[in-house]
């Protein structure tokens, strides 16, 4: 029984190490997201593929889709300064009017947005109000990784 269980230690090791060097075929890095807690964790790191909810996908995508790195450190950070980039200029208008803007509740103990007419929208004890691209460009993830529409 032990040689059984040495054997599935080094068959994990081996499946971790070649985790480690996943990259996907446009050559960017393959990210584990916990859909639980909008966190995703780069190849190598502890909780990479061991979360019980999560799928993988390209770090660029999970940027998009607003969530974090694990602890604030990207797997490669120009691909994921790149990603947020991108939405915010899908988010910016043309000429920025801050009256026709929609505003979001930011949770500034959580650093999660919520959209007008949901559960939280302004209904946590800390927090402001704020555009969805500011808030996304302070740090900021939306509600459930849905942003607003």
């Amino acid at each position: 029984m032990r040689k059984q269980s040495r054997h599935v230690y080094v068959v994990l090791w081996l499946a971790l190490l070649w985790a480690a060097t996943w990259v996907t075929s446009a050559g960017a890095v393959e990210v584990w997201v916990n859909t639980r807690s909008g966190v995703y964790h780069c190849p190598g790191s502890q909780y990479y593929g061991a979360t019980q909810r999560g799928r993988f996908m390209p770090e660029r995508e999970a940027v998009e889709h607003g969530y974090r790195a694990n602890h604030g450190r990207p797997c490669s950070p120009s691909e994921a300064n790149a990603a947020r980039r991108d939405v915010l200029q899908q988010l910016a208008p043309a000429a920025p009017d801050r009256s026709t803007a929609a505003r979001v509740w930011i949770n500034s103990g959580s650093h999660v947005y919520h959209c007008p007419g949901t559960r939280y929208y302004g209904a946590t004890q800390r927090g402001r109000y704020a555009t969805e691209a500011e808030a996304i460009a302070t740090g900021n993830r939306p509600a459930y990784g849905a942003r607003c529409r």
